[in-house]
């Protein structure tokens, strides 16, 4: 019953090749009418994988002492050497875990940090990355300080040059993320390289961005990296994992075992105790599902998709674009804009009731505007409707 995981696909793949899209589009299960704009929040798994996780639950049913050898055998056997592999890793970097969130707890409680000592990040972060380090500012005196970045992006030079100009000697760690939850694209490589040159931990936010982007940890250059993979990766609900290196390991705590215990490898940074085994070891085929489109061929279906979005929108009476056309600075997956004198984060809601369109609000940096997240199971047809329903509700409020 466990996945066999394909080598990537390394053929490309017209992204507008109808046939062959609808064809992938045929292995999801959304309800008919249905358009799901909204994967930056949560990823829509395809059959397979949903059909991976009932039979897994179905095996621990059956015989849960052979069930837990064979989950436990195939994980450490084939799913941790094939992810490792997908995301330029070694085996022994990856501690596999629930979500993003997760690593990011060990992240900030696994590093050597004294009072006194900074930790700089930018105000593009997601609430719950700030939250674990304002925790440990508070219980254990560290500094954790924000580096304005506008809204929209000014561009990849304007952040580098913002954040380091706020690197003092005080600073020990630089906290980013890949991918903002808007879709604005930071300029990871560069990030890392800056803060390897000043002497500083490299600690990156992925959540947005595996499964979107072909994403070779080894060329990111990041000392810790964690990530959700039932987002834009399409694995099921409650999974993700950690990337340490092995050069940071050394160095980096694990808030499970006694400093004394003798080391290992990445493993000693996941949760102790009984999980849900089925869930985890169906990453396996989410795995050889992406494989078999290839995550190149992933990655151009996204670029053509929000590249046609972006120009519709740029068609509606009094929207405003906060995404930048330039794939420098823009994610694949995500779209976000505003109306001139209108809330219309408060749309979320009817495009779902009224049209079926799944949406997500975008509430911060002064914008109540919204989100459009398109993945590669989503279509033309879908955007013109959802930017049809969006004129539609302009006019309402009086646009």
């Amino acid at each position: 019953m466990f996945t066999s995981i394909s080598d990537p696909q390394t053929q490309p793949i017209d992204p507008e090749d109808r046939a062959y899209w609808s064809q992938v589009r045929s292995q999801f299960m959304l309800e008919p009418g249905h358009a799901y704009l909204n994967n930056a929040a949560l990823g829509m798994p395809p059959k397979p994988v949903r059909d991976a996780v009932a039979a897994g639950f179905r095996l621990m049913s059956e015989n849960p002492s052979k069930a837990k050898r064979d989950f436990h055998g195939y994980i450490e056997s084939e799913l941790r050497p094939a992810m490792a592999s997908f995301l330029g890793a070694e085996t022994g970097e990856i501690a596999l875990a629930r979500n993003a969130t997760e690593g990011l707890y060990h992240i900030v409680n696994g590093l050597g940090l004294a009072p006194g000592d900074g930790v700089l990040m930018t105000t593009q972060e997601h609430p719950s990355a700030v939250k674990p380090w304002k925790v440990r500012a508070e219980r254990y005196g560290i500094e954790v300080r924000e580096v304005h970045i506008p809204s929209p992006l000014v561009g990849a030079d304007d952040i580098l040059e913002r954040i380091s100009a706020a690197i003092d000697g005080r600073t020990k760690v630089l906290f980013f993320c890949h991918v903002t939850r808007g879709g604005y694209l930071y300029p990871v490589k560069r990030l890392c390289a800056m803060a390897r040159d000043k002497g500083l931990i490299s600690a990156v936010d992925g959540a947005q961005a595996v499964g979107m982007l072909h994403v070779d940890l080894a060329e990111v250059g990041s000392d810790l990296y964690t990530n959700s993979l039932h987002k834009w990766f399409l694995g099921p609900a409650g999974t993700g994992f950690l990337h340490v290196t092995r050069a940071m390991q050394p160095s980096f705590s694990t808030l499970y075992a006694p400093e004394a215990e003798p080391g290992g490898d990445a493993r000693r940074y996941e949760i102790q105790g009984t999980y849900d085994l089925p869930v985890r070891a169906a990453l396996g085929t989410a795995l050889d599902f992406l494989n078999r489109i290839g995550i190149g061929n992933i990655e151009r279906r996204l670029r053509m998709l929000s590249d046609y979005l972006r120009k519709a929108l740029l068609e509606v009476p009094g929207l405003r674009l906060l995404t930048s056309l330039s794939h420098d600075i823009s994610s694949p997956g995500s779209t976000i804009f505003e109306f001139d004198g209108i809330d219309a984060a408060r749309w979320r809601g009817p495009m779902e009731e009224e049209a079926q369109l799944h949406v997500d609000d975008h509430d911060r940096d002064g914008h109540r505007g919204l989100r459009i997240s398109t993945h590669y199971y989503n279509t033309t047809d879908e955007i013109d409707r959802c930017v049809e329903k969006l004129k539609e509700m302009a006019r309402r409020d009086g646009r």
